[in-house]
């Protein structure tokens, strides 16, 4: 019953698998890749990791103002209110993902431990513990049995399960993480913040299982903005759950699509940093913008020239005014900037056949 005791029964389609060898394709280059980045790999895991927590914190519904969100992720001042806390939480877990991804074991405890990590202070004691289960919920022997008073003896279960078939290794990593996900949000283990922690371990168990383009690559980010996707797939994947009937292919599809393009992101990172090593930092930026539409921020050159500090960026942004090249639309950290010279129809490093 349940979506991981499903795992041996499913038959994939001929397009996963297709997008199985595009994913593993990139997976077998990942150490190739960051070799690439190596002196600058920090700087752009900071990047990620910063990116991550913003989004991540906007699936819980946290906002805070553009300037304090900037100096909590990138300067790390102290926070002032709830908001700004668990950003701030968001952006140490992910620190210690990426610092304890090779000793990471998915245990009962782990979890618990993740979720007083990341809301305590900011929510109730009494709400960060495990849920009672109903007299309905425990019916089922393979996840719930019956007199149980928590929903702890489900989630050891539900680990347990996961962890044999890990074992085996006779299933592809993204589909048991997908279908641990499901069981995970459909058991709700814990009184509160059930979304927000399946959300991270569902990370978590893709990051140790070699999906190595989340380090360049913002994860959440494109999963928040196909959030509508996601939660229709998540929907789908739920109905029958309790039946034992839960059809998690939608879900596992739009993932592993997910990662695929964060690795297409991580080739253009890896070009561009190329360039970077071979131009000079503003005729570098000057050669990203001419690759954007005509409309762009400066948030668009942060995010493909990672490795670039601001101040190069401004004095980049005056030049370019001062030569009539572009024009500012508005004013302070969010104004538009807007094109005035012609788009180059081929980008250099493919006129150069430039190969990574």
């Amino acid at each position: 019953m349940y979506a991981l005791n499903n795992t041996e029964t499913i038959r994939l389609p001929n397009d996963i698998v297709r997008r199985y060898l595009d994913l593993y394709r990139f997976i077998g280059r990942n150490e190739e890749m960051l070799k690439i980045v190596e002196e600058d790999f920090s700087t752009l895991l900071r990047r990620t990791i910063a990116t991550d927590a913003f989004y991540l914190a906007a699936f819980h519904g946290v906002e805070v103002s553009e300037t304090r969100r900037r100096r909590i992720l990138e300067k790390d001042v102290k926070p002032r209110s709830r908001s700004e806390r668990i950003l701030k939480r968001m952006k140490d877990v992910f620190r210690k993902i990426h610092g304890e991804t090779e000793t990471f074991e998915l245990f009962d405890r782990e979890l618990y431990d993740l979720l007083h990590f990341l809301f305590e202070g900011t929510t109730p004691k009494a709400q960060l513990q495990y849920a009672k289960s109903s007299d309905a919920e425990a019916a089922p022997a393979s996840l719930l049995s019956s007199g149980q008073k928590t929903k702890r003896q489900g989630l050891e279960t539900l680990i347990k399960t996961y962890n044999h078939l890990e074992r085996e290794d006779a299933f592809e990593p993204g589909l048991l993480a997908t279908n641990f996900y499901v069981d995970f949000i459909n058991l709700r283990p814990f009184k509160v913040h059930n979304d927000i922690i399946g959300l991270v371990v569902l990370y978590i168990l893709l990051l140790v299982h070699e999906y190595e383009a989340f380090c360049l690559s913002s994860f959440f980010e494109k999963l928040f903005k196909k959030r509508n996707d996601f939660k229709r797939h998540v929907t789908e994947a739920s109905q029958h759950w309790s039946e034992g009937l839960s059809d998690t292919l939608g879900l596992h599809r739009f993932l592993v699509d997910i990662t695929l393009e964060c690795y297409r992101d991580v080739q253009e990172t890896l070009r561009n940093y190329t360039f970077d090593q071979q131009l000079n930092k503003s005729d570098n930026i000057e050669n990203i913008i001419h690759r954007f539409d005509e409309v762009f921020t400066k948030e668009d050159i942060r995010k493909a020239l990672p490795t670039v500090s601001d101040s190069t960026i401004d004095r980049t942004l005056r030049r370019l005014r001062e030569e009539k090249k572009i024009r500012p639309l508005g004013k302070g950290r969010g104004a538009k900037w807007m094109k005035l010279m012609h788009t180059r129809k081929k980008q250099i490093h493919e006129q150069l056949n430039l190969k990574l």
